[in-house]
């Protein structure tokens, strides 16, 4: 380990000893009789004994099912609709209107009102997808603008085919802001679920079981499956960090070395 990732390594776990002291002094003081806040010891009892229960496993993969679905649908229109208004300028300026208008919206309002008209069960499908897709497609159209133009114009004038440009030219260059996208857009986007669950009461989700404890006045309950939904927010973020490693070896000098050596290992198997 390298004295960089040393010192951050170290930070890191200051910094979370920092919020575990914090959140015990919290918990300890002014609402310690109320029992809406419990001691991180009380929150991990808490954690554990819903583990044991039928329901978390199900509220889990339901809300990571919502979650999943709507960020695909989501992401899927943004990346398409940045390619056709990066040649098409004019569709930019159509879609303008409703890109500001999905991002000044109070998330709220918006699951307020379409609870009426969608419904409970479609509602944070729906309300993520109109939350998220304003930020996937600004950064989509950002990773596309910042394409190199001196290199496209190079290849044109090579006469290097239009499936080669892509692979060789855009995908490399926009890789970093795709997974800047979906990284950002994927935590954003379980936030978004899990408030319209609350709101909308799909059956057995996250929000559901944090609104029930609330209703029951089991907050203890309630506080420890928000700290479940930021766990799980934190576990999601770190899967696609990997990935987005994995994807971009160029770009992390040790997993390039790793894919080098073992190239260089089967060439001289072969």
């Amino acid at each position: 380990m390298t004295n960089h990732k040393a010192k951050k390594f170290l930070i890191s776990i200051l910094s979370f000893m920092i919020i575990i002291a914090l959140w015990w002094i919290l918990s300890e003081t002014s609402h310690k009789q109320t029992g809406i806040i419990p001691t991180p010891l009380d929150t991990l009892r808490i954690i554990v004994e819903e583990m044991r229960k039928d329901s978390f496993l199900k509220a889990i993969f339901s809300t990571l099912e919502r979650s999943l679905i709507s960020f695909i649908i989501s992401f899927f229109f943004a990346s398409l609709l940045a390619v056709i208004t990066h040649f098409k300028k004019v569709i930019g300026k159509l879609l303008n209107p409703f890109i500001v208008l999905c991002r000044s919206m109070p998330t709220l309002a918006l699951i307020l009102i379409l609870l009426l008209v969608v419904g409970s069960e479609m509602l944070p499908t729906v309300v993520a997808f109109l939350v998220v897709f304003p930020l996937c497609f600004e950064n989509m159209s950002a990773a596309i603008a910042e394409t190199d133009n001196k290199l496209i114009t190079m290849a044109k004038v090579f006469k290097i085919p239009r499936w080669r440009q892509i692979t060789g030219i855009y995908v490399p260059s926009m890789l970093p802001y795709v997974f800047s996208s979906i990284i950002a857009g994927f935590g954003l986007n379980i936030k978004v679920v899990i408030s319209a669950e609350v709101m909308g009461l799909p059956s057995m989700s996250v929000g559901y079981l944090i609104l029930q404890a609330k209703q029951s006045f089991s907050f203890g309950v309630s506080f420890a499956w928000l700290v479940i939904a930021v766990i799980l927010s934190l576990v999601c973020e770190t899967v696609l960090r990997m990935i987005g490693r994995l994807c971009m070896p160029y770009k992390y000098p040790g997993i390039k070395r790793v894919f080098t050596w073992r190239n260089r290992r089967r060439t001289s198997e072969l």
